[in-house]
């Protein structure tokens, strides 16, 4: 199976529960991701970058957690903490192409994320990647998770996040806009409409307001 996502042509193998895969070198990411790309070939609608921000918020919040319950050590925490660190504030972003067709759960997207955490804190212990040591997807980065939670919480996350950074500022600019448009034509008498009929007249700023 030749990888979908390789820019540089070479590869390694990685392994899951069936079987080995080819995975390129310059990417995170591991052997559920590669088969993700293979199994899910359609369009190429990735997954919205908020939604991997947010699951980098997330994986870094889990870790903590299991830390402070005494089921991770602190030195896996921590690596895991700075790798998370890493996806949500977009700096890995290249390192999660599926698409937003696959299965209902958003297994393979919770994988990709893992993956790449699990990767990328390998990479900052010097360690060899795909070897999962001394960080594994999902004993370390996943403990504890499931993707029947982790993605809606981050859904959640991400469209909060959206609604501050986005929709908000953008509302409110469109009220703004229309307050000053009242304001300009308050003088500005015109020919009311009411179902379609002439009405009483009124003030295009009125209409605006």
């Amino acid at each position: 199976m030749t990888p979908a996502g390789s820019k540089s042509g070479t590869t390694r193998k990685e392994s899951d529960s069936m079987g080995a895969v080819d995975v390129p070198t310059d990417r995170y990411y591991g052997a559920q991701t590669e088969r993700s790309l293979h199994h899910f070939d359609i369009a190429h609608d990735k997954m919205p970058a908020p939604l991997i921000h947010a699951f980098g918020h997330l994986k870094r919040a889990c870790a903590l957690a299991n830390q402070e319950l005494g089921f991770l050590a602190k030195e896996k925490a921590d690596l895991i903490v700075k790798a998370a660190t890493e996806v949500a504030e977009g700096k890995l972003d290249d390192h999660f192409p599926l698409r937003i067709w696959q299965t209902g759960s958003g297994t393979q997207t919770n994988m990709n994320v893992n993956e790449v955490i699990s990767n990328r804190a390998i990479d900052m212990a010097g360690g060899v990647l795909g070897s999962k040591k001394p960080i594994h997807p999902n004993d370390d980065v996943n403990m504890s998770q499931s993707s029947n939670d982790t993605f809606p919480t981050a859904m959640h996350l991400a469209a909060v996040s959206e609604l501050k950074k986005t929709l908000l500022p953008s509302v409110r600019q469109l009220r703004d806009a229309i307050d000053k448009k009242s304001k300009e034509f308050k003088d500005l008498i015109k020919i009311g409409r009411t179902h379609l009929m002439d009405a009483v007249p009124m003030t295009l700023g009125q209409e605006f307001s």
